[in-house]
């Protein structure tokens, strides 16, 4: 088999070493330049003035700012990797793609919550000894069936014989390096961040051009072999929905986590995707993801670059594969067992299991009532026909019902908060006449009683903004009350 890395490869890999020694090369240097200067003071004019203590200082600012941080220190990774007694057919298709790689498989695999994969080295023996680990997202099990996760982990192999995994922590280390330098002088004086600031451009710009043929690389190795068609298949996968899971994982699980809640994850993952209507929260972050134009300090190729090099340039777009996800999970016991392995190395604290219907009733609504119980716009002792008053208090209203403390919002800010704030006051005026809340992943939260349905959060907003008006809400509101007597009349 051919080498994964062509010549070029060797010589940006050496120029990238070159730019690294360049770094500390470009920091002794101005260190250097502002000592020289109350040397030359105390040579020539026999004191030191204030220009040579100013740049004594400037020199040991800069060496301190230069000083290694983390370089040697010990790796802790807590998580505890997957064995091949659990998982044998996971690990017999690590060991498969490792001998058609011409490689040796590694022996700690990792299970992350990401929608990636990774290979690295985990040192040990103070750093002595170094072993190769790869994680695999557990979302990859998901999107991708066998063939398509194989070829991820030859890619990732890719890397190891590539000898990238040996660059990479130069680069990584470099790169940090730059930015604390940077973060450090940022606020000194006489600009002493500039320089460094244009090194660390330049260093990002090449070794991005290092780390995206080292990509390239390792998708061609892939291709060899999985062949170029799965290869090609999971990167548009993973292209589609990688964005839509870190918005998922973000907004839905992690708020959950928080309250110690845990919920069917892969399960809920298809209703956000398939859900047509979500918050603008959730399609803000995802545009600013999908809109962001490709930078040359970018670690990866566009997927067209991508594709192309596979041979199956063309038809790139990021079309949602069709549901239902079930991937390739039978590899860790199916979608059950796989997040039972997820949550029993992520999660260091037990969390409460949950259905996605239970949420409402076990997590939302005690937290409505304990959120304004007793407060001065108890939303149980209010009329509906008091929201639009409260608005319209804006932010004064803030200054009766905010925690105490410092003040630190602006007007504007403060009256952003007070209608969030007064979505979830209608929601728990609604609870209050019996109304159910609905909970859909990527949703706003619909209440519904019977035939009527509403969201909170386009009363309020579309109120706040005048394209409700007061007369109308007032007129929707003798609906909800209708529908909240009839209820309660049939219950009784």
């Amino acid at each position: 088999m051919e080498s994964v890395n062509p010549p070029g490869m060797a010589r940006r890999a050496a120029l990238t070493v070159v730019l690294w020694a360049g770094f500390w090369l470009l920091g002794l240097a101005v260190a250097g330049a502002l000592l020289w200067v109350p040397v030359a003071e105390a040579r020539y004019t026999g004191s030191m003035g204030l220009a040579g203590i100013m740049a004594a200082l400037g020199a040991v600012t800069v060496l301190w700012a230069l000083r290694p941080r983390g370089w040697f220190s010990r790796q802790n990774n807590d998580a505890k990797p997957l064995s091949r007694e659990e998982f044998p057919e996971l690990f017999k298709l690590l060991d498969q793609v490792a001998t058609r790689a011409h490689t040796a498989a590694p022996r700690k695999v990792y299970l992350s919550g990401e929608a990636t994969a990774f290979i690295g080295m985990e040192r040990r023996w103070l750093g002595l000894k170094r072993e190769p680990v790869v994680g695999i997202g557990l979302p990859l099990f998901a999107f991708l069936d066998r063939e398509e996760l194989a070829s991820v982990l030859a890619h990732e192999y890719g890397h190891q014989t590539g000898g990238d995994l040996s660059l990479g922590p130069w680069v990584y280390r470099t790169r940090r390096s730059i930015a604390l330098a940077v973060d450090s002088l940022e606020d000194s004086a006489f600009f002493l961040d500039v320089p460094f600031q244009l090194y660390g451009r330049f260093f990002l710009r090449m070794s991005g051009t290092v780390s995206r043929q080292q990509e390239l690389a390792a998708d061609a190795l892939a291709a060899s072999v999985c062949g170029p068609r799965p290869t090609a298949e999971a990167l548009r996968k993973v292209h589609a929905l990688a964005p839509l899971w870190g918005a998922y994982f973000a907004h839905e699980l992690v708020p959950l986590f928080e309250q110690r809640v845990r919920v069917p994850m892969l399960e809920g993952f298809r209703r956000f995707v398939a859900e047509e209507r979500r918050r603008r929260d959730v399609e803000e972050g995802l545009r600013e993801v999908l809109e962001r134009p490709p930078s040359p300090w970018d670690s990866h190729p566009p997927l067209e670059e991508r594709l192309r090099g596979l041979g199956r340039g063309g038809d790139s777009g990021a079309a949602t594969p069709s549901l239902p996800l079930s991937g390739s999970l039978e590899l860790l016991g199916g979608e059950q067992a796989a997040e039972e392995a997820w949550f029993e190395r992520a999660v260091s604290e037990g969390l409460v299991a949950l259905r996605w219907e239970e949420l409402p009733e076990k997590v939302l609504v005690p937290d409505l009532q304990k959120q304004w119980a007793g407060s001065a716009i108890d939303p149980s002792r209010m009329s509906l026909r008091d929201l639009p008053g409260l608005l319209k208090e804006g932010g004064a209203l803030w200054q009766r019902i905010r925690p105490p403390g410092i003040e630190l919002l602006s007007p504007e800010g403060q009256r952003q908060r007070v209608r969030q704030l007064l979505v979830g006051w209608l929601g728990s005026a609604l609870v209050h006449r019996g109304f159910t809340p609905e909970l859909r992943p990527g949703a706003y939260l619909r209440m519904t009683c019977d035939d009527v349905s509403v969201e909170p959060q386009a009363i309020v907003e579309r109120l706040a903004t005048g394209a409700l008006t007061e007369e109308q809400y007032l007129e929707a509101c003798e609906v909800l009350e209708s529908a909240s007597q009839q209820r309660a009349a049939a219950a009784g």
